[in-house]
């Protein structure tokens, strides 16, 4: 399993390593939409920066958006950090980004976790929907 799922105060980071398929990242959202914490989150950080390969399709990361386009009926508040600066997931990131920009979920891409952290602060507290610490 090339990734590790962590529950926060009021998120979820999936911190992804190694290579990385298609099915790797539906069963990780699979396993975060299954817990009863979901239904609370306030934000959540995908962090693909120590993924050095990519065996997933667009048609995967399509099927991912469906999931997660699903997910917003239970959970419309979601704001969605991506963290990579590699050129190829990057790619599969700005197609997720844009298979996503019809909801009601905030999905940006980052550098890092810390800008990451820093946005989903701003837009937790501009949504006025911190009431205990994100982290």
């Amino acid at each position: 399993m090339p990734y590790k799922i962590s529950w926060k105060t009021r998120g979820v980071i999936w911190a992804f390593h190694g290579t990385i398929t298609g099915q790797d990242g539906i069963s990780a959202t699979q396993a975060i939409y299954g817990d009863p914490r979901f239904d609370g989150l306030q934000y959540g950080i995908i962090d693909l920066s120590r993924a050095k390969k990519f065996n997933l399709s667009a048609e995967e990361v399509e099927i991912a958006a469906a999931l997660d386009e699903a997910a917003t009926l239970i959970n419309p508040r979601l704001v969605l950090a991506i963290v990579t600066d590699e050129e190829e997931a990057l790619t599969f990131a700005e197609l997720y980004k844009s298979a996503m920009s019809e909801t009601t979920w905030k999905v940006e891409i980052f550098p890092s976790v810390e800008h990451a952290k820093d946005w989903i602060s701003r837009s937790c507290e501009k949504q006025k929907y911190i009431h205990t610490p994100l982290y």
